[in-house]
């Protein structure tokens, strides 16, 4: 509208301004810093917003703050109503302590047990070795796991029945050590050949055939066991499946110094396809077993990711199993994000140096098991040759029933980590050539500490959320033994833990 309405007349016009997404307001204090080792929880993960809406953090909810100094936390919000306000982001600063932290409250896998094959027995093992190998006083190993040896024993299969004697004697031995509170599965490694491609227990493949035939066999084993009142556990459909023992070169030995040996071959879907068309025959009716496969030599998850992916076999998988030759402990996701046991069932390290384990192999038998607790998540570790009253090498106890340094190391957690323990978090690696896990369980608090060093060592330990006096060290050092020493007093939930020398040392609450 012009002041001169006279000479000018009025006009209009327009212009077009953007109207931006309203920023959301984020508070987030900074957090109190933690002891190496602490799982980020929502006591550091707890920012809010100005609107509704949902945060993503980064590291996420769980993640073991592992380094000692300072953690940048990362915080994505995104607003519930997206037309109106924007997606925000911010950050603290977290300080990490450096004491090595063990968090009580912080659980992960539950704890099946320790323990060792003692297969192909021709006589009933002695009560002697029973009690040395499951035994809990004195330098008892403490193991409570057996894995028996599946017999290929002669199969009709016009009246779907098998010759059991073949089967008697290892029985025998899995009562004996049921008796001593041991957990008891078994796994055959071979079907009879008579289910075979080849017509021989030596290399070949199943029938596609003799599918049901090779379920109702084993099946026939679990309701023998039963019927001489071993209560198993658990039955493998097959010990290494992607391994053929009958090496041209002859360079691979089984039982009794033969060249090749019992042994099925069988390919990951080949093993789907069984489990989904007949482990039903195993799993219920009449004395139901859990089903474990597929024991791979390798751990191989091609073994086993086809049953864990077919909804028509995943649901009869009770325990994924494998072993260690050729491969270290690692985290199975797909068969934890399935919701199955993860069972390490077979491996031996032969001695650095000569044939007799010296406290180096120890140390390597501890870290092992350290890793497939703390990396690999399993649930139970199984060792190769428990006694050496049975002929295969690396046992645990020497044919006088007296642990070896092999058994001594698996005696520090198999007498102290007991069958229902969870593992819970600890800093694995508290300072070079120092590993460390811990656990809780029926009242009772242990942390296992491996000195990997040639120096002697003291390593400060905070505890949290856990109300603990004081503790047990029980040591082996490269004088052998389980050697119980003075308890450690515990001040303002810390200690200070002694490790001499490549030594192994569990302390118990």
């Amino acid at each position: 509208m012009p002041s001169d309405t006279k000479d000018y007349t009025s006009t209009s016009t327009s212009v077009s301004i953007t109207v931006e997404q309203a920023a959301p307001s984020i508070t987030w204090a900074a957090p109190a810093s933690v002891a190496e080792g602490t799982a980020l929880s929502s006591t550091q993960l707890d920012a809010s917003s100005s609107v509704a809406g949902t945060f993503v953090y980064s590291p996420a909810a769980g993640t073991e703050m592992n380094v000692t100094g300072s953690q940048t936390l990362l915080a994505t919000f995104t607003p519930a109503d997206p037309v109106d306000y924007s997606s925000a982001t911010a950050s603290v600063t977290l300080t990490i302590s450096g004491t090595p932290a063990v968090d009580f409250a912080a659980t992960s896998q539950t704890i099946r047990g320790f323990g060792g094959a003692y297969p192909w027995a021709s006589q009933t093992m002695p009560s002697a070795t029973i009690s040395a190998l499951f035994g809990t006083t004195g330098a008892d190993l403490g193991l409570t796991i057996l894995r028996l040896h599946i017999a290929p024993a002669n199969w009709t299969a016009v009246s779907q029945s098998a010759d059991t004697s073949a089967w008697t004697t290892e029985l025998s031995n899995g009562l004996a050590a049921q008796a001593m509170g041991a957990t008891i599965f078994a796994s055959p490694w071979s079907p009879p050949a008579s289910m075979k491609t080849n017509g021989s227990t030596n290399e070949g493949s199943l029938s596609t055939t003799s599918y049901a035939d090779y379920a109702a066999y084993l099946k026939a084993y679990a309701n023998y066991a039963v019927s001489q009142g071993v209560n198993l556990y658990a039955i493998s459909m097959q010990n290494e499946p992607d391994w053929n023992p009958c090496d041209p070169n002859g360079t691979d030995e089984g039982p009794n110094g033969k060249d090749c040996y019992e042994s099925c071959l069988w390919t990951g879907a080949q093993m789907d396809a069984w489990v989904a068309q007949n482990a039903a025959t195993l799993t219920t009716g009449a004395n139901p077993v859990k089903l474990m496969m597929p024991e791979s030599f390798y751990f191989a998850a091609s073994m086993s990711d086809p049953a864990l992916n077919d909804s028509a076999a995943v649901g009869e998988v009770s325990i994924v199993a494998g072993h260690l030759y050729g491969s270290a402990p690692h985290y199975y996701a797909n068969a934890k994000s399935k919701g199955k046991d993860v069972w390490m069932t077979e491996h031996y390290l032969s001695p650095a140096t000569g044939t007799t384990p010296e406290i180096a192999d120890a140390i390597a038998l501890a870290e092992e098991l350290h890793n497939s607790l703390t990396v690999g998540e399993y649930n139970a570790y199984v060792w190769w040759g428990s006694s050496a009253t049975n002929p295969f090498s690396a046992p645990l106890i020497d044919s006088s029933n007296n642990p070896n340094y092999y058994g001594y190391a698996m005696a520090q957690f198999s007498r102290f980590v007991r069958p229902g323990y969870l593992r819970v978090n600890a800093t694995p690696n508290p300072s070079p050539g120092v590993y460390m896990s811990a656990y809780t369980g029926n009242g009772h608090a242990v942390i296992v500490v491996i000195n990997s060093n040639a120096t002697d060592l003291s390593q400060p330990i905070l505890m949290v959320n856990q109300s603990i006096a004081s503790l047990t060290p029980y040591q082996t050092t490269v004088a052998g033994g389980l050697v119980q020493l003075p308890a450690v007093s515990v001040a303002g939930n810390s200690f200070t833990a002694a490790l001499p020398a490549q030594s192994i040392t569990t302390f118990v609450q």
